[in-house]
């Protein structure tokens, strides 16, 4: 009787050993397939979690990221997403940005999300970003994945109600005002600066009489031989200018033998001598033996001229 009682036991728990056996080999297979199917059609890269766990004040911004490869078919359903704006337990969505890229045969999608904070504590108290699930959806059957919840510690600005941190409040001070005498002295010098650059450049180029002291003889010779358009009789107009200007400078009349004597007791001019004896000898031609071939030329040649004993009238040269 002893054995026969001894041998039921040992085949009851035999079959309960073999059934156990099936039991645990049953869910491997179903834990097999389950991430075979994971892993061919979704999967988590990586989560990116808020750096700062504790601390967490109102109003504080906490940003979470998630990376999902997938099959080409399967994209994240847009609909399916955590709605923009939504509050859970005093934790707000207040922006979610989606990306998707290619790596290989697979796609990339990356999910960032934004969270404020408006709960309101008297002491500090742990509090958690909520989980979110993602669906994909175009592929053979239906997936999603899932962001579990982050956890961090929540600290009051006033431990107390908000009677206590009015009647606490404290004025504003008005912001220092910035010393700016050594700023506007720097101005002051580069505006000077600027006005006396402003009125070189117009002493040097200007025609016209902008300044007292811009009217000078072959100033205003260049000014007049300027408007000369080059019609018959205007080349002998410009060799007038010319000379009226030298007179006026010599304070007589100037010929070619004069040239030395003028250059002598004019200086600026001395830069110019060969410019000048060769106009005198031109003038000498066009005046007496034969007018120039092409008069628009010979002016234009007389205005270049011109311009230069300007320049030296103006010691700019």
């Amino acid at each position: 009787m002893k054995n026969h009682l001894i041998d039921y036991v040992a085949g009851s728990l035999l079959v309960v050993t073999r059934l156990i056996a099936a039991f645990v080999a049953a869910i491997c297979l179903l834990a097999s397939a389950t991430a075979q199917g994971q892993e061919t059609g979704a999967r988590i890269i990586s989560i990116v979690n808020p750096s700062q766990s504790n601390g967490i004040h109102i109003g504080d911004v906490m940003d979470r990221k998630i990376v999902i490869e997938a099959d080409p078919l399967y994209q994240v359903s847009g609909t399916a997403l955590p709605m923009k704006g939504v509050s859970r337990n005093g934790i707000e969505l207040v922006d979610i940005q989606t990306k998707m890229t290619h790596q290989g045969k697979k796609n990339i999608h990356e999910i960032a999300l934004r969270y404020q904070v408006f709960a309101s504590a008297s002491a500090p108290v742990i509090m958690q970003l909520p989980a979110e699930n993602f669906a994909l959806t175009g592929g053979p059957q239906a997936l999603s994945v899932k962001l579990p919840a982050w956890r961090f510690w929540f600290s009051p600005i006033v431990v107390a109600d908000i009677t206590t941190a009015k009647g606490n409040l404290q004025p504003q001070y008005k912001p220092s005002l910035i010393d700016s005498s050594m700023h506007r002295s720097w101005l002051a010098m580069f505006l000077g600066m600027f006005a006396v650059g402003l009125l070189g450049m117009v002493y040097i180029n200007a025609d016209r009489r902008w300044l007292p002291f811009m009217s000078g003889a072959f100033a205003q010779a260049h000014r007049r031989m300027k408007r000369l358009s080059g019609a018959e009789g205007e080349e002998k107009a410009a060799l007038m200018y010319l000379h009226e200007a030298f007179n006026q400078v010599h304070e007589r009349n100037l010929f070619a033998s004069d040239i030395d004597v003028f250059v002598t007791e004019n200086p600026a001019f001395s830069r110019m001598k060969k410019e000048i004896a060769d106009f005198f000898q031109r003038s000498g031609k066009a005046l007496f033996a034969a007018p120039p071939n092409d008069r628009v030329a010979f002016i234009r040649e007389l205005v270049v001229l011109s311009k230069g004993l300007r320049d030296c009238e103006r010691g700019v040269a």
